[in-house]
């Protein structure tokens, strides 16, 4: 897997009242409820991917962005438009899922902590680039920076 894109990492835990437990799980995909566009085809899954606050825009079509929920990494997917859309208050940016786990139980996957290798205070809704945190250069700076860890996240996926 080719994680040379790879550069920010974002909360997506869903609220309470959501419907499903996790974001963007098997069961919310196939959702024929769910409202807005998913595009599945020959084992490709896009989507469109909700920013509550500004920062949407930051992001390159072809970046790929760590998703964590619960503490764990549950998504890299890849950004796939050049800019944000708005609709109800919120920011989109269609997303397509490059690597997940769906047929396993998500709560077994290993803490965030664990696969980053640095413990991360992020907030909801906000993408963030891996090096603005000062965790991450203590921890990586030394082995490499961002390159290091991305080999070393490649290694723990796949």
């Amino acid at each position: 897997m080719n994680l040379n894109y790879l550069k920010w990492i974002k909360v997506v835990t869903p609220s309470q009242e959501w419907k499903h437990h996790w974001a963007l799980s098997p069961d919310e995909v196939e959702d024929p409820e769910r409202d807005d566009q998913i595009i599945h085809h020959n084992g490709l899954t896009i989507v469109p991917l909700g920013f509550k606050h500004t920062g949407a825009e930051k992001l390159q079509s072809g970046d790929l962005m760590l998703l964590t929920q619960r503490a764990k990494i549950t998504h890299i997917v890849e950004i796939l438009d050049n800019q944000p859309y708005k609709r109800d208050d919120w920011f989109y940016r269609y997303i397509k899922i490059v690597w997940w786990k769906p047929d396993i139980d998500w709560n077994e996957l290993p803490h965030r902590k664990t696969v980053l290798g640095f413990d991360i205070p992020i907030q909801k809704g906000i993408p963030y680039e891996l090096t603005s945190f000062q965790a991450f250069h203590e921890r990586w700076d030394a082995q490499g920076g961002l390159e290091a860890f991305r080999v070393q996240l490649t290694q723990q996926i796949t």
